[in-house]
């Protein structure tokens, strides 16, 4: 307005009158205009009849002898005779399918691929990008500049609504940059022979595969109604519950659930809002967990096909499940609609955690080029970083999976959402089906690799990770790190982000490899995010607070405030835990599994008579249990050890952190309904190092610390004349080896003395004795390991009773077979001279598991076979259950009567 004023006024001052929508222009100027204006029509008209001409040339395909870049990249994608003929004719032409740079077609509309820019989703923008030629220079310049334009501005014309072009560039100059870090060539697709046989699949008439698995292949099934429903039906626009969150080319986080995974599905939407992840979705599966997300604001839509779901036998819906296959159909249905409408969906199970986003590795190097991301069950981190076929012998895992809205990857998704549907194979459900077809054309387990890299020792590190040829070479698959993408194994007992930081830090952690759920709850995957401090589910009350208070009147708050707190009993880490001599790892040589079962089955044997006591002593006190930390010194796998390691996981440290359901019958711990609720409560090991403790709680000075006699104890064990694992004994608080809760000098020295040999009532009396004791928020004992410790309730027949309660939670069962003594023995039933034996205990000791036991031949917690002076059975077993508490109070020798 004042450059417009102070124009104005320039003109006045010179005479002139001010120019305003009335003012004419004098006539040779009117006719200099009209002349620009022709030229400009004219110019109009030729730029449109050219590019309308170029375009019916890509539409159409062109000739076969010259097809368009367009019509070149499709049947690229799709592979096939024609592709292959072309290849033949022009062998000279690989360069120009590195190089696709038209201008925007209808190919760049058909999602993600459009928002890669021009050659990126051909070649990477790390193909050739160490080349500086005009021409790369000025594709990479107009995709800068065309992407940065804003949302609105772009046009598609889609019938079905919404704009099928991306132009939300967050990150994208940044990503453009970065991939001229990374050089590959794309590879053109492989010869498919469709007459060789898919590794995946088991004829069960025949004998080349284990009775097991021909078993599996043989139970049938219904196959899930699919032609005529709601499963076959198209989209036909845009359902407002996306299009209010997610435009099409945008990425989309989702989630399925049912009501019964709602806690999971609180967890996941809190750790993707504590790294701003979004948009994200969940796809209910029924209208409970639907009307859940709704009233919470979460975005989220009743998915077409739910009907197949109702009126299943089980909440909890596991892989063993029946309706576990028609989940599979409604989700596959679900990822089917979001391509159609060019949504690239992140796909995750609802047991599935997110620690950082994940959008950007996705986009790096030659991942770009690839139709989908999917993370791999194999725990073989050494392999899976070599990068070259190493985990091909192990299935994918569909928990975490990304497809971008390629032509292959919509047609993959409908072949996978029939397979799924019409197979009348029982367990032929979402992720078997996804392997099964993606092996389709291969023969064998390992896929053809769909890029190279120019520096071949890169290979394997971000931005460098395979690409490969999939399902008959017609979707190019990624296949994401194990050891960022982690699984139960890689994140909770080989802790690779702990024990090699310099290879990054973990984007998601999924609850795989664990063995505490049932029908009615997921124990084992809540309780291991729990004791990794990675379950958000829970509010502040469970780590000491008083609840949300918003909007809770002051009196209320005070009232609340009034009401009796959480009380806690706690074990000193140190307690539980045997001071064996060093080494403290254990290493990898042949021997290295027999300190290995020695330490974990007496360690073992003093943690579990330590919790057998603290549940007592808390249920007498009315206060919450803390498990002490476990170290477990073999893996718990259903298979054969190496050095006491899960085959393919040889090389990490152990002991490692044992997450409660490889030492405990978890479900036990919890009550049989879908509440998932403890019969008893308790919290997890590690839960008072947690920052999420409230304040209170943090004060070293609301524990009151509690040291127990052990003179007997410690005087039967040094006296032991077996192994130095039978020689050790608990350690001292005021010594920790990691100083997590160690006793200062000060706090040792005001802990209350209790004697060896105490029962509740002793205890009771001499805690009444303390000012505070019995109302501290935190009573820690400094060891309660010993037979010798603690003579129970008082009361025979409460003793009993408890007894009686605890015996499940207290079992542990779990078959340790030793690949090294098993060696010794000549590998019996190993395949050379016998037939291999599937059955891992029938391999090595002679006898299927439970035919051993009934032999007496099974000492759960003692070591009995490996020692033999010729052995017939490689294997241990845990876990032995404690001294029943009954007998130990009825032991004159043991609990002699002060009373």
């Amino acid at each position: 307005t004042r450059i417009r004023r102070s124009r104005h006024n320039a003109r006045r001052a010179r005479g002139g009158g001010a120019m305003d929508k009335s003012h004419e222009a004098p006539p040779s100027r009117r006719k200099k205009r009209r002349v620009n204006r022709i030229a400009v029509a004219v110019l109009a008209l030729l730029v449109l009849a050219t590019g309308w001409k170029l375009r019916s040339s890509d539409e159409s395909g062109g000739s076969d002898d010259e097809p368009s870049n367009l019509e070149l990249h499709k049947m690229q994608l799709e592979g096939g005779e024609r592709y292959r003929a072309y290849l033949q004719r022009h062998p000279g032409d690989l360069e120009r399918l590195h190089h696709l740079d038209e201008p925007e077609t209808a190919h760049h509309r058909e999602g993600w691929v459009g928002n890669l820019m021009h050659g990126h989703a051909h070649g990477g923008l790390g193909a050739h990008a160490h080349q500086r030629d005009g021409r790369r220079h000025a594709a990479l310049d107009d995709a800068r500049e065309s992407h940065s334009t804003s949302r609105g501005a772009s046009t598609s014309g889609n019938p079905r609504g919404g704009d099928l072009i991306a132009t939300d560039t967050h990150g994208l100059g940044e990503a453009i940059d970065n991939n001229r870090l990374y050089e590959f060539d794309l590879i053109p697709p492989p010869t498919i022979d469709h007459g060789v046989v898919n590794m995946q699949h088991v004829d069960p008439t025949k004998d080349d595969h284990p009775k097991w698995m021909r078993d599996m292949w043989s139970e049938k099934t219904a196959a899930v109604a699919v032609t005529g429903s709601e499963l076959e039906s198209k989209l036909e626009s845009i359902p407002s519950e996306l299009s209010k969150i997610v435009r099409p080319g945008e990425e989309l986080f989702v989630t399925f659930a049912t009501w019964s995974v709602k806690d999971f599905v609180v967890n996941w939407l809190k750790s993707a809002d504590a790294l701003n992840l979004k948009p994200v979705f969940v796809g209910a599966l029924d209208e409970e967990i639907r009307d859940f997300c709704v009233k919470r604001g979460v975005p989220t839509m009743l998915l077409k096909g739910n009907s197949v779901l109702k009126n299943r036998n089980k909440s909890f819906i596991t892989a063993g499940d029946a309706s576990f296959k028609k989940m599979g159909t409604v989700k596959t249905k679900f990822v089917q609609d979001l391509l159609e409408i060019g949504v690239a969906p992140i796909l995750t199970d609802a047991d599935v955690t997110w620690l950082r986003d994940p959008r950007a590795y996705f986009k790096t190097g030659s991942y770009a080029v690839a139709d989908a991301l999917v993370s791999t069950d194999c725990i073989d981190v050494v392999a899976d970083k070599k990068d070259d076929n190493g985990c091909s012998h192990v299935n994918f895992n569909t928990g975490v999976l990304h497809f971008r809205p390629t032509e292959a990857s919509k047609a993959f998704v409908e072949a996978w959402k029939t397979k799924v549907a019409t197979s009348t194979i029982a367990w032929m459900r979402d992720q078997p089906a996804f392997n099964l077809l993606t092996h389709e054309g291969v023969g064998g387990h390992s896929l053809t690799p769909a890029v190279r890299f120019k520096d071949v020792a890169k290979k394997g590190s971000e931005g460098h990770r395979m690409v490969y040829y999939a399902a008959n070479a017609t979707l190019r698959l990624g296949v994401l790190p194990n050891w960022l993408f982690g699984s139960g194994h890689t994140y909770f007992v080989q802790q690779h982000h702990l024990s090699h930081p310099e290879d990054g830090a973990p984007f998601s952690v999924h609850m795989t490899y664990q063995y505490g759920d049932t029908g009615s709850y997921a124990f084992g995957k809540r309780e291991r995010m729990r004791q990794a401090g990675l379950w958000r589910a829970d509010d502040d009350t469970w780590f000491g607070g008083n609840g949300d208070t918003k909007g809770v009147t002051r009196k209320e708050k005070e009232e609340k405030e009034q009401e009796e707190q959480e009380k806690f009993l706690a074990i000193a880490d140190s307690g539980a835990t045997l001071a064996f001599p060093p080494p403290s790892e254990i290493g990898f040589d042949d021997g290295a599994y027999k300190t290995a079962i020695r330490r974990h089955l007496a360690e073992d044997r003093l943690r579990r008579l330590t919790v057998r006591n603290a549940l007592a002593i808390a249920e007498a006190l009315g206060r919450t249990l803390v498990l002490p930390s476990a170290r477990c010194y073999c893996d718990k796998i259903w298979n054969n050890l190496n050095a006491c390691r899960a085959p393919g996981a040889e090389t990490f440290v152990l002991p490692y952190d044992c997450p409660m359901d490889h030492i405990y019958d978890l479900p036990a711990w919890f009550k049989s309904d879908a509440s998932g609720e403890a019969r008893r409560p308790f919290r997890s090991p590690g839960f008072l190092q947690d920052p999420r403790l409230s304040q209170e709680l943090k004060d070293r000075s609301a524990t009151v610390r509690v040291r127990v006699g052990r003179e007997k104890y410690e005087a039967r064990a040094t006296a032991a004349v077996d192994a130095a694992e039978d020689r050790a004994v608990a350690g001292y608080p005021d010594v920790s080896s990691d100083g997590k809760r160690a006793w200062t000098e000060e706090e040792t020295a005001s802990a209350i003395d209790v004697r060896e040999g105490f029962n509740v009532l002793d205890l009771i009396e001499t805690l009444r004795a303390v000012p505070g004791a019995m109302d501290a928020r935190v009573l820690e004992f400094d060891f309660l390991g010993g037979e010798e410790t603690f003579c129970g309730f008082g009361d025979a027949g409460k003793d009993a009773a408890f007894d009686a309660d605890v015996a499940a939670a207290l079992s542990g069962d779990q078959y340790y077979c030793f690949t090294e003594l098993w060696r010794e023995m000549g590998m019996p039933r190993g395949g050379g001279r016998e037939p291999y034996e599937p059955q891992v205990v029938r391999r090595h000791c002679g006898h299927m598991e439970n035919e051993f036991r009934a032999m007496g031949k099974v000492h759960p917690g003692v070591v009995e076979h490996i020692d033999a002076v010729n052995p017939t059975c490689s294997c241990e077993w845990g876990f032995g259950k404690p001294r029943p508490l009954a007998d130990i109070a009825r032991d004159e020798e043991t609990c002699p009567r002060t009373r």
